[in-house]
């Protein structure tokens, strides 16, 4: 598919996207190659499991983690409308489906809810000893069954995005995480538009670390 054809073109092997959890103290990086499989499955996983197609909706309400670049590279592979959001800010949703914490899922009363857990290597509610509500789905195993190749035509990032992109070409990105839909924007989906690669800490952490962070990762631009 063309979402990240750019990169892959690029250098489908450098990681563009690395994600610090410092609650769990897990570090993993992302090439643009296992960021397009995942983008693949996330969307075939739309069309194939909830029959989503251009003009519906989906709600992630998530920690900041890996689980939701994927999730809403997906979507925009799809043309699914995405609805971005911090927990505790919903409390009710109109979206087809929602991707959601096990500990928020009984708020999302009548959409269709996916369950995802934040365990750094993407294994399930049923995976990491928990029990998945009647109805759910549970992400992590249930992705895994979709294709990483995506069988339908997409756009590609740098079109998908309206307006300006003030990401500098190229450069290595620091940020601390998302509220909302325009810092997640800014902090992942325009240095990956223009080229670049983006490092992500989640989690409470301080000035000194976040420098530490900065130096072993050569960023160029902190947020």
């Amino acid at each position: 598919m063309d979402l990240l054809s750019h990169l892959l073109k690029a250098d489908p092997s450098s990681p563009r996207l690395t994600i610090y959890d410092e609650k769990v103290g897990a570090r993993l990086d992302f090439s643009a190659l296992t960021l397009d499989n995942w983008a693949a499955k996330v969307g075939n996983m739309l069309n194939e499991e909830f029959d989503l197609e251009e003009g519906n909706r989906i709600l992630i309400d998530l920690p900041v983690n890996w689980h939701t670049v994927v999730i809403v590279l997906g979507a925009l592979a799809a043309g699914v409308d995405v609805d971005l959001t911090s927990p505790a800010s919903h409390t009710e949703s109109d979206a087809e489906v929602v991707f959601t914490s096990l500990d928020r899922a009984d708020i999302y009363q009548d959409a269709e809810l996916v369950i995802v857990t934040e365990d750094p290597f993407g294994r399930g509610v049923v995976e990491t000893g928990g029990t998945l509500p009647e109805g759910a789905v549970d992400f992590g195993p249930g992705v895994r069954f979709f294709g990483d190749q995506y069988p339908y035509p997409t756009a590609k990032l740098p079109e998908i995005l309206n307006g300006p992109i003030e990401a500098t070409e190229g450069a290595r990105v620091l940020g601390t995480g998302w509220s909302e839909w325009a810092g997640f924007r800014r902090q992942v989906l325009e240095p990956l538009a223009v080229g670049g690669s983006t490092v992500i800490v989640a989690g409470m952490v301080g000035t000194e670390r976040l420098s530490e962070i900065a130096e072993a990762e050569k960023i160029d631009i902190r947020l």
